[in-house]
């Protein structure tokens, strides 16, 4: 099975772990699991050399952004994640994470 572009685009989103799977069993759908953007793919004969994917915002407006550049946006975002997380990150950010992490566990027995 050949995959268009835009699914592929999709694809690539759902493997950040700021992305979530909208339906278990859809590879076209991915949801931004901090803003709630669905993201999804153009499908059809005609769509598959395009480059664009579908954003549907939480309040039902949607725009078409360029596959490319909105996966750049999210690898940064994936990066930032990662470099200032509690669990996995180092510097400053991550330490006082970890730090917050800790007290909020302790005070809410977490």
């Amino acid at each position: 099975m050949e995959f268009t572009k835009s699914q592929r685009y999709i694809h690539a989103l759902q493997q950040l772990p700021q992305f979530v799977l909208h339906q278990p069993n859809s590879r076209d759908l991915a949801v931004h699991a901090l803003t709630g953007v669905i993201a999804s793919a153009y499908v059809g004969p005609e769509d598959g050399d395009c480059e664009l994917i579908k954003l549907r915002f939480a309040a039902g407006h949607g725009i078409d952004v360029i596959g490319s550049m909105y996966l750049t946006l999210q690898l940064s975002e994936a990066a930032a994640h990662e470099l200032h997380s509690c669990a996995e990150g180092s510097g400053p950010i991550a330490t006082r994470a970890a730090e917050l992490y800790e007290h909020l566990k302790r005070k809410h027995d977490l």
